[in-house]
């Protein structure tokens, strides 16, 4: 029986998990493979979580990383500890040792991957990241493998477990944004300080990794459209729902002949369409492609035991390469795309909108709302305004048809500067 030894950098919850699934397992996973996975060393600043963590064989627990990435003995590293600093210099120094490497850092491979992959081409190791998009759903490998060989042309994620259980929350219990994620927040969903997850920067590091790998287009997180949903109340979700739609924090990647759309922001989604049933904490990609067409990959998009058995994953598919002793493997080509694709601005893109304005309710004021849109070139697909008694603050909802980004939102800040409208307009995007 091959045996390969691990280290394993960053002994939280997920590392705890890894330990549990390679114990539990792991004459599962040798008979499946003829490979037997050995966690040697486990690397971890807390000496409390040191002393209580690992079985028999591990024979190394340090706070150093450094004895991990030194030891002969190790053939793969593990990094979970997240963020840029130290990650990247622990990745690096292991790639130089000629360590293979598994990470779910989506911050750090979606900002520095070339670096990264630079590296352990010229040290002829490889980089497994499956866990850092989607968690236990297996995208990255899809598209590596799976979809090698077809041109992908739409990439539709919900990408945030947290984000998506406020708002299936909201919608089933009709409860507020607030109440919602102190829910999420209890049941150890959402972080105490949830601002990652639910301004959509969680999700915008995940899609410059799946743009990255479907489109071969090396694209910042921070040049990504990004909006999160705090802004979003249980009555426009109950209206969406009355108008075919649910509303989901959508990633969206699009490879047009004018240029790539990223971005990611509150969505309407026909109810008809395979990523509107995704409810809770579960996350799923729709891939579209010229030959496979339509795909959808669904499952658990954090947590310890989904993302582990993803990791696990990674380390087995490295541990059979190394058992074996295959050649050096020909890294996945990331940065390939042949056509001088750009970014397409955000300002540039046609969509439809669902806009929810604050009103006092006085004659004229739809007039003079519809008179902006209309100098703006937005054409007004239907208004719904509520009855009530004159002078009160009331919603009026507008669904546009499809008129240009910047074009709406010049709109909407001449309009929020009316003395109608008493709260800033919500504006929620829609694709069919």
């Amino acid at each position: 029986m091959k045996s390969v030894k691990i280290g394993l950098i960053g002994a939280g919850t997920i590392g705890k998990g890894i330990i549990e699934l390679i114990s539990s397992n792991k004459q599962l996973i040798a008979d499946r493979t003829g490979v037997s996975l050995e966690v040697k060393a486990i690397c971890d600043k807390d000496a409390g979580t040191l002393k209580d963590i690992g079985g028999k064989n591990v024979s190394v627990k340090t706070a150093d990383a450094n004895d991990l990435i030194n030891d002969v003995d190790i053939d793969i590293i593990v990094e979970l500890i997240g963020g840029i600093n130290p990650a990247k210099e622990i990745i690096l120094s292991a790639l130089k040792n000629k360590k293979h490497v598994v990470t779910a850092n989506k911050a750090l491979l979606s900002g520095h991957w070339k670096d990264i992959f630079d590296t352990a081409s010229a040290s002829g190791v490889l980089v497994n990241f499956e866990a850092s998009v989607g968690g236990a759903i297996p995208i990255i490998r899809t598209i590596r493998e799976s979809f090698v060989a077809d041109k992908i042309n739409v990439i539709y994620g919900i990408l945030n477990g947290t984000t998506n259980f406020i708002l299936t929350k909201m919608d089933e219990e009709h409860c507020s944004f607030d109440d919602a994620l102190k829910v999420a927040q209890e049941k150890g969903i959402a972080e105490s300080d949830p601002e990652l997850d639910i301004s959509g920067k969680d999700s915008a590091h995940k899609l410059a990794i799946l743009s990255l790998l479907g489109f071969g287009k090396d694209i910042s997180p921070e040049d990504i459209f990004t909006e999160g949903i705090e802004n979003i109340e249980p009555e426009d979700i109950a209206r969406a729902y009355n108008g075919g739609y649910s509303v989901k924090l959508l990633a969206i990647a699009k490879n047009t002949s004018a240029g790539l759309e990223l971005r990611v922001h509150p969505t309407l989604l026909p109810e008809s369409h395979l990523l509107s049933g995704v409810k809770g904490e579960d996350n799923a990609i729709f891939v579209k492609g010229e030959f496979i067409e339509d795909s959808l990959l669904f499952g658990k998009g954090a947590g310890r035991r989904p993302t582990a058995g993803s990791v696990v994953g990674d380390i087995v598919e490295i541990a059979k390469h190394v058992a074996f002793d295959k050649e050096d493997a020909a890294p996945y080509n990331l940065n390939y795309s042949s056509e001088d694709k750009n970014l397409k601005a955000m300002e540039e893109l046609d969509l439809s909108y669902y806009l929810r304005f604050s009103v006092i309710d006085n004659p004229g004021v739809l007039a003079g709302i519809s008179s902006v849109l209309s100098e703006n070139e937005i054409s007004i697909a239907s208004v719904l305004q509520e009855e009530r008694n004159q002078g009160e603050i009331v919603p009026v909802i507008i669904v546009t048809h499809k008129a240009k980004e910047g074009r709406m939102m010049n709109a909407i800040s001449r309009i929020d500067k009316m003395d109608c409208i008493k709260n800033k307009t919500v504006v929620i995007r829609i694709e069919e």
